[in-house]
């Protein structure tokens, strides 16, 4: 259907054709007759502004090798004083195949080229990127004007088809300014700017106003587009904070049609503090606490003050170098760094993963003592790197670490030595090994002596050179069973039971035993308990009368208390 309407020197609309009720009275003509009318189903999926629109490749992909027309209807234009065709299509065509408007004066077919051209030399051809619109002065056609639309395929190659809608004769200036060539910003150190943006701008009738329209996330603006001649236009845009992302877009007017670039969208530039490069660390997987960390410095205009270490976007360090020590938390540790400039924190650089596993205390057994203990510990955990010589224990203040064993990488034993005046309560317990400083927090604890396990008494409290026996040592507190007892030199341990609050002691003293005082020591094996002493007194032999002399026993049972002595073996 066709509708006409009064022309006018204004831009009005002569005739419309509305493609969704029927065919508009088009005529197509060609080769293969493969334009057609209805509903698409391929290419675009739809027609520019509903289901239906004139096709080549209406259903599916055209054929090659063909040269189709499809003649728009005209009416009479001696009246028209600016006749415009005007309309939307959308094309995707194989190399080699285009499309072009022809027009017939009254002298045959001649091509003609829409307002601002082509947009390829050789016509429409290729990808059209969308529907998109085309018009075509019909200025001169007179009273029997005719124009149609001309597609031609080669031999090789297909493509989707071109596709017509929103048909339309205007009169008057209907085409909007074309702009092209307008400058895409890249990415900028540059904070104080101006950032200039240039913009080529060309219309039939003549460009009106050309404007400059910019925003971040803060602020905006519209600026003026100044005519530097020959159809450029250009206007600048103000400096930019750090991190700072400006989009912004060019838009013309000819007094009665505007247009935009991008059509859609905006351009972009970002300003940005450079980035340091080359962040690197340990390879593979990293057993320990801690990691070094390196990267190279920014390539940039600005001076660089220090850096900020990020882990998880978490600042974790600060540091005035190129590298840095940090701390690790295991599981996928992700790093970054940033140079600090006088403007600010710039990028972050590449981010990099640190595999880790983080070694760990379990535990320490016993976990408590009594100030004044001396006991034996076992340290236990994970990922350690324990190595004879390369470990150190610490306990704090008052505590003395000796003897210490390494049994594997996760495990040690020491012995402690608990300061009479050790502060009571709960304390770290450090390991520092090839994994790194670790801690075990309150992983320890000093008790008050006063309800520390002890040696009560001992009988008998003096002994005899030669002398052999048991005696009893009484004990108060939570004393271990399985005991070694300790009499000193000269002074052989039989045996040593633990009985109820007693320990019974097989014993043996040497007839050469050193006489006097000797501490008593017992070891349950956890703890070692002292504060006890012993008493060895010389041996006399007992007096004989013979034949009314007074003589002393003969020193044979002295030799034979010794030689027994040898046999024995001290036990606990």
């Amino acid at each position: 259907m066709i509708a006409l309407l009064a022309s006018a020197w204004a831009s009005t609309v002569v005739v419309s054709y509305d493609l969704e009720q029927d065919d508009g009275g088009f005529v197509a003509t060609g080769d293969l007759g493969q334009w057609k009318w209805g509903e698409v189903l391929a290419g675009p999926g739809s027609g520019y502004d509903g289901a239906n629109a004139w096709a080549i490749g209406l259903g599916g992909t055209y054929l090659n090798d063909a040269t189709e027309y499809l003649e728009i209807p005209l009416p009479d234009l001696s009246t028209v004083a600016a006749p415009t065709l005007r309309f939307m299509h959308w094309h995707a065509f194989g190399a080699g195949d285009t499309g072009h408007v022809e027009i017939d004066a009254g002298f045959g077919w001649t091509e003609v080229a829409p307002v601002y051209g082509y947009p390829a030399h050789d016509g429409y051809s290729g990808d059209s990127g969308g529907w998109v619109p085309s018009s075509v002065s019909l200025d001169g056609l007179g009273a029997s004007p005719r124009v149609r639309l001309a597609f031609d395929a080669d031999i090789s190659g297909v493509g989707a088809g071109w596709f017509i809608d929103q048909v339309s004769l205007w009169d008057g200036d209907v085409t909007a300014p074309n702009i092209e060539e307008v400058d895409a910003l890249g990415d900028t150190e540059n904070l104080d700017g101006p950032y200039l943006v240039s913009a080529t701008v060309s219309d039939d009738s003549g460009v009106g106003e050309v404007v400059l329209s910019w925003t971040t996330s803060d602020e905006g603006g519209e600026l003026t587009m100044v005519d530097q001649g020959d159809g450029s236009f250009a206007a600048s845009i103000p400096g930019q904070a750090p991190d700072t992302v400006v989009s912004y877009w060019v838009a013309a007017t000819d007094g009665a049609n505007t247009s935009r670039f991008p059509a859609e969208g905006s351009l972009e530039f970002r300003v940005y503090l450079a980035a340091p490069s080359g962040l690197t660390g340990p390879e593979g997987r990293v057993v320990g606490s801690t990691a070094m960390l390196s990267w190279t410095p920014p390539a940039s205009m600005h001076p660089v003050l220090g850096y900020e270490v990020e882990r998880q976007g978490e600042s974790v360090a600060s540091v005035a170098g190129t590298s840095a020590t940090v701390d690790l938390l295991g599981g996928g540790d992700v790093f970054a760094v940033r140079a600090l400039y006088g403007a600010g924190l710039g990028d972050a650089s590449e981010p990099l993963a640190i595999d880790a596993v983080l070694p760990s205390v379990s535990g320490l057994s016993p976990a408590e003592a009594y100030a004044g203990d001396t006991l034996r510990v076992e340290l236990s955990g994970e990922y350690l790197l324990l190595v004879d010589g390369e470990v150190q224990l610490d306990l704090g203040l008052d505590i003395t670490v000796s003897e210490l064993e390494v049994r594997n990488v996760d495990r040690l034993v020491a012995n402690l030595s608990i300061g009479a005046g050790a502060a009571l309560g709960a304390r770290d317990v450090t390991v520092t090994s090839e994994a790194g400083e670790v801690v075990l927090a309150a992983g320890f604890t000093v008790l008050s002596a006063d309800d520390r396990p002890r040696l009560v008494a001992v009988e008998p409290a003096r002994v005899t050179q030669g002398e052999t026996g048991e005696m009893t040592i009484t004990v108060a507190g939570e004393v271990g069973s399985a005991v070694t007892v300790d009499l000193g030199d000269g002074l052989v341990v039989e045996s040593a039971t633990r009985e109820g609050d007693s320990i019974l002691v097989a014993f043996a003293v040497a007839p050469g035993a050193a006489l006097g005082e000797r501490q008593i020591v017992v070891d349950d094996g956890t703890r070692v308990y002292s504060g006890l002493s012993l008493d060895v007194d010389d041996w006399s032999p007992p007096v004989q009368r013979q034949c009314g002399v007074e003589a002393p026993v003969s020193a044979w049972g002295g030799v034979v208390a010794a030689w027994l002595l040898r046999g024995r073996r001290r036990v606990g």
